[in-house]
This record gives structure tokens, C-alpha cells and sequence, in this order.
């Protein structure tokens, strides 16, 4: 029998935006862990010029803090050799002004947390702006590898 070892909690359930900017309902997740992945889901937009960006933030004391990725990886189609280029430097957005056509998913890595309270973050521009995104954090039960 194989030994389920990863917890899926959802961050934000695929919904349409409301607005240009907002966060989401923060998620306790068990103190022990620091070591996650975030998937986001971009389902469905309005138009082609919309574009959104996602972070992750986490609350220390009362403040919520910008939390940076250590590895993201993308399942949007390749379309030049230059692609995710820009991807290769940890920065808190884990897209930043995505306009590629849906559906698509980005995976980011994160290997610190500074608290087990998280949200996610949003902004949302351009024409008629409506965009359907959701976001899961997978983590482990057990992490025998340190």
C-alpha cells in the first residue's frame, strides 16, 4: 500500500476576479512546516490583453510579508527560446503581468516560510478585466530528506 505523505489545502478556489487588486482568506497550515509548493491556475479570462499577478505573503505578528519562491516552473507552452527567462531569480510575484492565454498552471517552490499563516495577493489590468485563477499549497507530511 502506498504512503500518502503530501496535504493539499486550498488557497483561493477557482473564481473569477472581483475588482483590480485583492487578497484572499488567509490558511493556517501546521507549524512544522516550512517547506511548501504553490500551485496557481490561471482557467479563464475575458479578454487578451488581461493581465495578472500572484503572490504569496505570509503574516509575522500583526504585518503581512512578501514571500519569496525558490523554484518555479511553468506548464504554459513554449513560444521562443527566451521564454521564462525572467523566471530564473526568486522575487515574491510568482507571475508578474501574465498574459498568456489559458489554461495554464505555475508551480513555485517555496523552501522558507516565516509563519503558518499565508494568503495569496492579486492584481488584475486590462481591458473588461475578468479572470478566473485558483491556487492550492501542497506540503509534506513527513520530509525525511532534512
Amino acid at each position: 500500500m502506498a504512503y500518502t505523505n503530501w496535504v493539499e489545502t486550498e488557497l483561493r478556489a477557482s473564481a473569477a476576479t472581483s475588482g483590480a487588486s485583492g487578497q484572499d482568506s488567509s490558511v493556517t497550515i501546521p507549524e512544522n512546516v516550512t517547506t511548501f509548493w504553490v500551485i496557481a491556475s490561471k482557467t479563464a479570462e475575458n479578454d487578451p490583453d488581461n493581465a495578472l499577478t500572484v503572490r504569496l505573503q505570509a503574516q509575522v505578528s500583526s504585518l503581512w510579508v512578501d514571500v519569496s519562491w525558490y523554484t518555479n516552473q511553468s506548464t504554459k507552452n513554449l513560444i521562443s527560446a527566451a521564454d521564462n527567462a525572467a523566471d530564473t531569480t526568486a522575487t515574491p510575484n510568482m507571475f508578474n503581468a501574465d498574459t498568456i492565454t489559458p489554461p495554464w498552471e505555475y508551480f513555485a517552490r517555496y523552501l522558507f516560510c516565516p509563519s503558518n499563516v499565508i494568503r495569496t495577493v492579486w492584481i488584475a489590468s486590462g481591458t473588461g478585466v475578468a479572470i478566473t485563477w485558483g491556487a492550492v499549497l501542497l506540503y509534506q507530511l513527513d520530509n525525511f530528506n532534512g
